[in-house]
């Protein structure tokens, strides 16, 4: 078949990596796709927003298939113009993709189904969530509702954190609409839990739980990021399973009982409290840096997945994951998140032999005289698989010190401390 990816990033990377070694696969193109992609893929100028030129596109070279990377897409209504044209989509149409653009819409969602999380109140106006605080319990979470590539989750630990968060997104503006209404909800605590699970409107099945580390910083302090490192498989015990397959089971029935047919992956990002696990938020695609920790454990056809999921028919059997660990360190540029430092040479990517064990996945690169250098954040995705987390750690390590570029930052610890999530 003809398979089309839409997206750019360290992500997209991982999935056409992927998708490139399926047999289904006669020809793969990658909308926008980015230097490092073509090397897998066919790239095409399009925006993956305007739902109708891909259609155009889908249409004139005969797409089977189109699998969706970012969120924008979804909260657009790519999918939907898609599939009104016949094209088979993995990735949920505008609707059920609220669950992600709309944190206000998640949060109702979760209430309305049973589905264990914070709790907490949505607010669209700034004076009514300032006047909100002095009823609240300190430390506690302000939310953008709308999209904001990881940077629309503020902790603060006083009134007066909280008040300058709701300035920022509300009086300011400085996420944009994402900011115009926002959800304030209790401060859970406990380690966080990634979970993506293969969807196809009726069934799911889980990938192996993966961690990202969200902070810029060691020790999880600084700002939050789109995502430092992850890694896979995150040990648990069986009651947690069993715990974690209930809400899944929850949210499925929500949806059906909503009339939102889900066909793509769905993720959950839970925090694992004393109270049990609770969904901190979800994600309606593939979570990145999470994908680029999972793919190389993979070893199902992910192509023939997202057709399976596309057109109704998952089998949980088909889903098979082989031993082993996976980590993945992201490298980013000198002052992300805040205002990146681009355009710098790297050098050592040459030195380095991609594997079925290690990769490196690029998230923000051009090639430039024969050159790599540095267009965005989140640079580089560092990615090693291993029989074991040490082993696989230790890969990716070992990889990332081979590669430099000015103003180079990446997090130390990693998949570090790995043994307190095995509960």
């Amino acid at each position: 078949m003809k398979l089309l990816i839409l997206g750019s990033g360290g992500r997209e990377h991982a999935l056409a990596w992927k998708a490139a070694q399926s047999r289904l696969v006669q020809k793969l193109y990658c909308a926008p796709g980015s230097d490092a992609i073509s090397a897998a893929a066919e790239c095409v100028g399009l925006d993956p927003c305007d739902g109708v030129a891909v259609a155009g596109f889908c249409a004139e070279k005969g797409v089977d298939l189109v699998l969706v990377g970012p969120e924008a897409p979804l909260a657009a209504g790519t999918a939907d113009i898609l599939r009104k044209t016949g094209v088979r989509v993995f990735g949920p149409g505008k609707d059920a993709a609220r669950l992600e653009s709309s944190k206000a819409f998640a949060k109702d969602f979760m209430s309305r189904h049973g589905v264990p999380t914070a709790r907490g109140r949505v607010f669209a106006s700034a004076q009514e969530a300032a006047a909100a605080l002095d009823a609240m319990r300190f430390p506690l979470v302000v939310k953008a509702d709308g999209l904001a590539s990881g940077k629309g989750v503020r902790v603060c630990q006083d009134r007066a954190e909280a008040l300058d968060t709701i300035a920022d997104f509300m009086k300011f503006k400085t996420l944009h609409a994402a900011g115009e209404t926002v959800v304030i909800e209790e401060c859970l605590s406990g380690p966080e839990l990634s979970v993506l699970a293969f969807c196809d409107g009726k069934t799911y099945k889980l990938l192996p739980y993966s961690r990202d580390h969200k902070r810029l910083l060691d020790g999880d302090k600084g700002p939050n990021t789109g995502g430092m490192g992850a890694f896979a498989p995150v040990e648990t015990s069986p009651a947690l399973d069993r715990a974690i397959g209930a809400i899944f089971d929850q949210i499925l029935r929500g949806l059906s009982a909503d009339r939102l047919e889900y066909r793509g992956v769905l993720y959950a990002g839970f925090m694992l409290t004393d109270e049990g696990p609770k969904v901190l938020e979800f994600n309606c695609r593939f979570g990145d840096p999470e994908t680029q920790a999972l793919m190389p454990l993979l070893e199902s056809d992910l192509a023939a997945l997202a057709l399976s999921c596309a057109e109704g028919r998952l089998s949980p059997s088909e889903i098979k994951i082989r031993p082993g660990a996976c980590v993945c360190v992201t490298v980013a540029s000198e002052n992300y998140p805040r205002a990146p430092m681009t355009g710098r040479r790297i050098s050592g990517l040459d030195d380095l032999r991609a594997s079925e064990d290690l990769i490196v996945f690029h998230a923000g690169t051009a090639l430039q005289s024969g050159e790599w250098i540095t267009t965005g954040g989140r640079v580089l995705t560092v990615t090693a698989a291993g029989p074991d987390l040490p082993c696989a750690r230790r890969r990716a390590y070992e990889a990332v010190s081979r590669i430099s570029f000015d103003g180079m930052h990446f997090r130390r610890d990693i998949a570090g401390e790995a043994l307190a999530i095995r509960q």
